[in-house]
């Protein structure tokens, strides 16, 4: 394929988890549009609180650029800021994208009668709960444990005129799926802009826009007598987050939490304990959620 028929390039460089602010920071200096990390396996990070470290000893971080950056000059001063490290340096061609999360994307059940569905196909039920999502920039595709958790509760769950909050909405899956199951409203709140934008798209693809409510993730505060809650962001922002669920929920609320390793749920559930009962923990591959109600 000619080297026109690309708008990106993408330079990767592995380091240690200490490198990585000065590998980011050179990264965007030199103009790159995102810088992304991945561990050895693969796995990507899943919306670390701001400031955050990655969970990684060996991370492989990832700067893309367009293509009216110079490629070359970029490379060589890269080169010589890291000059003991490996650099790759990549062209993503404009045919890849479609075709490679094709491979990797396809209908997915969860629970009984919810699916996820790329646009491209057709349902598999139409009587089923059909959620129609494309991977995008924000994170949850259901492809990862931690959002087939919380869809597989969402399905075994009444949420017929409940109010709900997604809290750390990313794509707006769970808010999608809480609202197609019955909730009354849903209110969406993250840290990340993009994620708010990905959110509205969505709901307004799946016709439930109207069903939603964007709140500022400084303001949730604000948010009262909710029957439930839902967070699937990480074990140490839901950490530090148990009273502010608690304000949330009217008496006897739910909670659904996940984004949590198994070796990280004692600690969770000992923290949670204080003002909530009636643990329940579901374990899939090393991820974890954690359904609890308010005291």
């Amino acid at each position: 394929m000619p080297d026109e028929d690309y708008e990106y390039f993408e330079i990767k460089i592995p380091c240690e988890t200490d490198e990585v602010d000065i590998c980011e920071a050179f990264l965007l200096t030199q103009g790159a549009c995102s810088v992304t990390y991945r561990d050895a396996q693969d796995v990507a990070i899943l919306e670390p609180a701001p400031g955050e470290m990655p969970l990684w000893k060996d991370i492989e971080v990832t700067a893309m650029f367009t293509r009216d950056h110079d490629e070359e000059k970029i490379l060589k001063a890269t080169q010589a800021q890291f000059s003991q490290r490996e650099i790759i340096c990549e062209k993503l061609q404009n045919q890849v994208w479609e075709r490679t999360w094709l491979e990797h994307f396809k209908p997915m059940q969860f629970g009984k009668n919810t699916w996820i569905i790329p646009s491209v196909f057709e349902a598999v039920d139409n009587n089923a709960i059909n959620i129609y999502l494309d991977p995008g920039l924000a994170f949850g595709t259901g492809t990862h444990a931690t959002t087939a958790l919380c869809l597989e509760w969402i399905d075994a769950n009444n949420l017929q005129g409940m109010n709900v909050i997604d809290f750390g909405c990313g794509s707006g899956i769970l808010a999608i799926a809480a609202l197609k199951h019955g909730a009354r409203k849903v209110y969406c709140t993250d840290i990340d802009p993009q994620a708010i934008e990905s959110t509205l798209s969505n709901t307004e693809n799946n016709h439930v826009l109207v069903g939603i409510e964007v709140v500022a993730s400084e303001a949730v505060s604000v948010v009262k007598d909710l029957d439930i809650v839902m967070a699937n962001i990480l074990a140490a922002p839901l950490m530090s987050l148990a009273d502010t669920f608690h304000g949330m929920l009217k008496p006897h609320g739910e909670l659904i939490m996940s984004g949590i390793l198994v070796e990280q749920t004692d600690e969770l559930v000992e923290n949670f304990s204080q003002s909530y009962v009636d643990f329940q923990i579901k374990i899939t591959e090393d991820w974890v959620s954690v359904f609890c109600r308010k005291k």
